[in-house]
Parts: C-alpha cells; sequence; structure tokens
C-alpha cells in the first residue's frame, strides 16, 4: 500500500516538473524569507519599481540625473542620509525626450557621472529602427536588461515606452504592461525609476495626480511626488508611497544656475499640503497678490524708483492694470508713500513702505 502511495507520489511530482504553469506554484514553506534591500535607503527599494510624477519643468530630469551621477561614481545622491557611503555600479537611463549628445551627457558629466558606468540608447543612431520594439513587456527589453544588469534603470518619460496597442486609461492595462518588470528585477538586480507627468485636476493629490494611469501608483513600490513650494525658487521631493519601509522625510532643494541640485532643508508636508498651499495662494485675487508681492519688494530693496518697480512687476507677471490699482490700494491704506525728488529732467517718482511713525 505505502509504496503504491509513493508511486502515485513520484507520478504526481514528475507531473508538477514537467509542466511549467503548474510548477510556478510550491508550499510556502519552500519559499526563503528576504529583508527589502535598497539602493537608496527608505527611498528606492533594490529589483522593484519606483515611480516619479511631477508637473513640466519641476525638475524632474535634474533629480534623476543627480541620482544616476552620484550612483555611477559612488557619491552619496541627494536622498541619502549624511553618513552614507558608496561604490560606484553600473546604471542605465532611457529616454525619448532629451537628446543624449545635445544634453543630457553635458548634464550628467557635469553633475560628476561616471560616464563609463552609464548606458543609454542611441536612437539617433538607430538607422534600421530596431527600437520601435524597445518598450515595456519586450523580448528587447528583457534582453537590454539581462545583458547589461544595470542596478538602476530610468524610463523617461513612461509612454515612451508604452506599446502602441495599450490605452493608458484602461484598468489595469499598464499593470500588466509592466508587470514583466518585477519578475526580471528581482533576476537580474535591476531597480526601475520610471517617470512620468502629473495631471491638471484640481484638487488632486498624490495618487490621483498621476496622469493617464493610475495603475502606475499601484505597480510602484515607492512613489516620488516633486513640486514648488510656495518660498521662491524652492521645490520639494515628497515620498508618498513606500510598501517596505515608513514614508521618509520630505526633502526641499532649489536648482541652481549650473542645473545642479541643491538640497535646502526636509519638511513633514506631503504633497497634499503643497498642493492646498498652492490652490489657497492662487485662489487669492491677482490685485492682493500683487499687493503682497509690492510689500515683499519694498521690504527687500527699500526705497525704489516707481518705474523700476513697474520694470520688476512686469517681469514677475503682473498686468500694468493690476499693479496700477495695487499701488493705489497701498497708497489709499497708508501702506506705502510716493514721493518725487529733482526738478525737471531729473525729476522722479519714488515709493517706500510707510514709517509706523508717518
Amino acid at each position: 500500500m505505502l509504496q503504491g502511495f509513493e508511486a502515485y507520489a513520484d507520478k504526481v511530482h514528475a507531473e508538477l516538473t514537467a509542466d511549467a504553469f503548474l510548477n510556478c506554484f510550491k508550499p510556502l514553506d519552500r519559499f526563503v524569507e528576504q529583508e527589502a534591500e535598497w539602493i537608496v535607503p527608505g527611498w528606492m527599494p533594490a529589483e522593484q519599481i519606483t515611480l516619479l510624477a511631477a508637473d513640466g519643468g519641476i525638475g524632474k530630469t535634474s533629480i534623476w540625473i543627480d541620482l544616476l551621477s552620484s550612483l555611477s561614481s559612488g557619491r552619496p545622491c541627494m536622498l541619502d542620509p549624511p553618513d552614507m557611503e558608496r561604490s560606484p555600479m553600473p546604471v542605465a537611463f532611457c529616454t525619448t525626450e532629451d537628446s543624449v549628445a545635445k544634453k543630457l551627457k553635458r548634464k550628467l558629466r557635469e553633475a560628476g557621472a561616471n560616464e563609463a558606468n552609464i548606458i543609454t540608447m542611441d536612437a539617433a543612431g538607430d538607422k534600421d529602427g530596431v527600437l520601435r520594439g524597445f518598450k515595456f513587456g519586450s523580448q528587447k527589453m528583457e534582453q537590454f536588461v539581462r545583458h547589461f544588469r544595470p542596478k538602476v534603470c530610468v524610463f523617461d518619460p513612461v509612454q515612451g515606452f508604452i506599446p502602441p496597442d495599450i490605452n493608458m486609461g484602461s484598468r489595469n492595462a499598464m499593470r500588466d504592461c509592466m508587470a514583466r518588470l518585477i519578475p526580471l528585477g528581482e533576476e537580474v538586480g535591476t531597480a526601475f525609476l520610471v517617470i512620468c507627468h502629473t495631471n491638471k485636476r484640481k484638487g488632486a493629490s498624490g495618487r490621483d495626480r498621476i496622469a493617464d494611469s493610475a495603475d502606475l501608483w499601484d505597480i510602484s513600490r515607492s512613489v516620488w511626488m516633486a513640486g514648488y513650494t510656495e518660498d521662491q525658487g524652492i521645490r520639494y521631493l515628497s515620498n508618498e508611497k513606500n510598501n517596505y519601509f515608513s514614508l521618509q522625510e520630505t526633502r526641499l532643494f532649489r536648482i541652481g544656475d549650473s542645473g545642479r541640485i541643491q538640497v535646502t532643508g526636509t519638511s513633514y508636508k506631503r504633497d497634499r499640503e503643497f498642493m492646498a498651499d498652492y490652490a489657497a495662494n492662487t485662489s487669492k485675487p491677482k490685485r492682493e497678490e500683487c499687493k503682497d508681492w509690492i510689500v515683499n519688494k519694498l521690504s527687500d530693496c527699500g526705497q525704489m524708483n516707481i518705474c523700476d518697480l513697474d520694470k520688476a512687476a512686469a517681469e514677475a507677471g503682473y498686468s500694468a492694470s493690476t499693479l496700477r490699482r495695487a499701488k493705489n490700494e497701498l497708497t489709499a491704506t497708508g501702506m506705502v508713500k510716493v514721493e518725487n525728488g529733482g526738478f525737471g529732467d531729473t525729476k522722479v517718482w519714488r515709493i517706500y513702505l510707510a514709517s509706523p511713525f508717518d
């Protein structure tokens, strides 16, 4: 009887082994528990998908350039803890927007990248059109990842690598399209950073701001969102989703004249709070906003020639009629004073904040 059972068990095992589909299933006790590993501690898990979303012009490219230049050369990046030590690692990026030769090579070099450790696609040299089939889920993309085995690969933007028959707005379409990246990354040891735009929907934040497909949020293990703060020139990078760790503190940064990232601090605010601040500010009448701008400008500069103030206001985006009404209201309430000096051709009008003793 026992021999008959063993023979049956051996037959079942043989059938399971021979069937590629059934062989994908096994008892839980045959799985080995593993701790999450990180490319960037707390921010980018190794071998998984991370999503970076922001409006155009926020600096998505500058963010991933800072990341790849640091990883390729073995330096800490903008998201690393202060005591982080790194070794150089191979990385890759694939883009359908910016020219590698005319823009990205220079930006990466100026950011201190080890160019020998960075692989990218030569779209300009593709005379036969073989890169047209380089899409998520394709054999060509799998061949690329398996051959070069980068530790991080950036896809910018996501739309450039979606197969033409995929509707990004169809529920679960993007999840199915990109699902192959996860087992591929775990097998080869590659983490993927996918770049996408955000939508302009009023009142939206977090998951609702992902353009075209919220499935991108669902399939990603970590999600970063970037935008502007209320402070002039200061931007934020917020960790909005994190499957393997607690959400990280938001990084505040500016982009210098050279295009390099300069971290200025941290914040506990998330995308929702920053978007609420933006909505509150933009809901003010333009005239009220202009009045605030005049007061801040005069606080910084002191007394100004009115023509200089008018020029600066135009450069800041305020119309002549809005500026005129704002100055008139500030003058009427006594917050600012206007006076003239000089004679004839040398006569000028000056504006300044009124003293509490005036």
